[in-house]
């Protein structure tokens, strides 16, 4: 919203309800499963049911000898061999043993050997004796795993597919896993990730590090958006934050196209060109890899850009994010909300205009402290979870595998439906960048006097001395040195 005093797009925000709000649906819990003991049978060994030299073989299709004399393919259990077998080949039923029905192939004693009864019915009853001694040996095993007192162990995973995954579990669509819980409570003092304020020129930057006692990491700048000569070719307000003179990040708010442009005309390419030489007004400045905020606030109706047809409009910030790379590779593209606006100006949805997430770097908010003011713990957390809220878009962001930025926060005046003098707000959104800090790109106050502002400011003057002292330490440098100090 904020960045310029000359629109009459900057004019204080009507919020429209978050009534049409959903709640996210859950991540689908994964099943386990445990080891169900051995198996109900085990394979027994094979009695012999000849002599010993003459190891029976298992195959059916034997050429030696006479004709197979089976009917089947498979066992039948229970049965043992006939008085008056054929010499030599086994019965058409089997036996109890498990062997193959079918000839067994030739033996060096001759297929015609003269039979002996006596002989063979002894055999057959100690080959019985044999298989009943190893059907008792089974169950005596079995008898004895069942009654093991310990619990059954786990089977080693097999080497033939994938080990089970014990690591974190992913997020939404396979991104990193969330973070550890954050204890209830207030954030420690002190500022962990990079932050800033808005610093377009005649601004001093170095004031504001004058008062909080440290330097920034991120100054905000907006372009005069007139025209495309502002917008893409001129080295305003580059030129004050060239590297040798400014050694933090630049952050860049660009409109995607003058007021004289349209959605229709930049998706069908035509304004390429601008967009590739702005790559190479921010190389020819020092700052190739700039943060570029495009299209920023698409979701409220106070800039002329926002989506007529939200499937254009994403044509149209897909062509501008494609066009800036091509000369300036190193550019991070922003996607930037507004907050309290849980639908953009043609009725659609705010997240139908996400572009895609080869075109995005980073998605950020831009929130303030108004329709309405948090003046209760309870009403930041509800505004910061509608599907605009700060919290809804860290969590976009999250799952998307992207960084999170707050490019503009602040106070709003109590005369223009904002909280006014609100150190609650200084706190909460300190507690916000601790719990998102491992995805934080950056966040930036901005810092406003001007009478058609949202009049944030904390210096220059004070206008919110209560707010501005819990500022300070909160992430001044004091606050920094008092955190170091005890480790964290």
């Amino acid at each position: 919203m904020a960045g310029s005093s000359t629109d009459e797009a900057d004019a204080p925000r009507a919020h429209d309800s978050a009534a049409d709000a959903t709640a996210p649906g859950g991540l689908a819990s994964g099943s386990g499963s445990g080891w169900e003991g051995p198996a109900a049978t085990l394979p027994l060994p094979m009695p012999a049911m000849e002599s010993d030299d003459a190891p029976p073989e298992a195959d059916a299709g034997s050429t030696g000898g006479g004709a197979a004399t089976g009917t089947g393919d498979e066992p039948e259990p229970g049965t043992g061999p006939q008085d008056g077998a054929k010499p030599g080949a086994e019965t058409g039923e089997g036996s109890g043993s498990g062997r193959r029905k079918g000839r067994r192939r030739g033996t060096h004693r001759g297929a015609t050997r003269p039979t002996r009864p006596r002989r063979r019915r002894r055999r057959s009853i100690i080959g019985a004796a044999a298989a009943g001694m190893v059907v008792l040996l089974g169950v005596l095993g079995l008898v004895a795993l069942a009654s093991d007192d310990g619990p059954p162990q786990a089977p080693k995973p097999s080497t033939a597919g994938p080990r089970p995954d014990t690591g974190p579990v992913p997020g939404p669509a396979g991104q990193p896993a969330a973070p550890e819980p954050t204890p209830p409570g207030p954030a420690a003092p002190g500022v962990r990730w990079p932050t800033g304020t808005n610093a377009n020129p005649p601004l001093d930057i170095r004031a504001w590090e004058a008062w909080t006692g440290r330097p920034t990491d991120v100054a905000t700048v907006f372009t005069v958006r007139n025209s495309w000569e502002h917008i893409a070719y001129s080295d305003w307000p580059f030129a004050d934050y060239r590297p040798e003179v400014y050694a933090g990040q630049l952050s860049v708010a660009q409109p995607l196209f003058p007021k004289s442009g349209d959605e229709r005309t930049c998706a069908r390419g035509h304004y390429d060109q601008h967009w590739a030489a702005f790559g190479q007004t921010l190389t020819r400045n020092g700052r190739p890899g700039a943060i570029v905020r495009l299209g920023w606030e698409y979701n409220g109706n106070w800039f002329w850009w926002y989506p007529r047809d939200t499937a254009t409009w994403k044509t149209c910030f897909q062509h501008a994010a494609t066009a800036i790379r091509s000369t300036a590779p190193g550019v991070r593209i922003e996607f930037n909300v507004s907050a309290h606006r849980d639908r953009m100006p043609n009725g659609d949805d705010v997240w139908a205009a996400y572009p895609g997430d080869e075109f995005v770097d980073i998605v950020s908010s831009d929130t303030y402290d108004s329709y309405p003011p948090s003046l209760t713990p309870e009403l930041f957390e509800q505004q910061c979870v509608v599907p605009s809220g700060t919290c809804t878009v860290a969590a976009f962001a999250r799952a998307h595998g992207k960084q999170f930025a707050v490019p503009e926060w602040g106070l709003v005046r109590a005369d223009r439906h904002g909280g006014g003098d609100n150190p609650l707000y200084i706190e909460k959104m300190h507690d916000l960048f601790e719990r998102n800090r491992d995805i934080l790109a950056y966040e930036a106050y901005f810092n406003a006097a001007e009478a058609t502002n949202v009049r944030s400011s904390l210096i220059n003057p004070p206008l919110h001395p209560n707010a501005a002292q819990r500022y300070l330490e909160l992430f001044g440098a004091t606050a920094t040195a008092t955190t170091t100090a005890a480790g964290a």
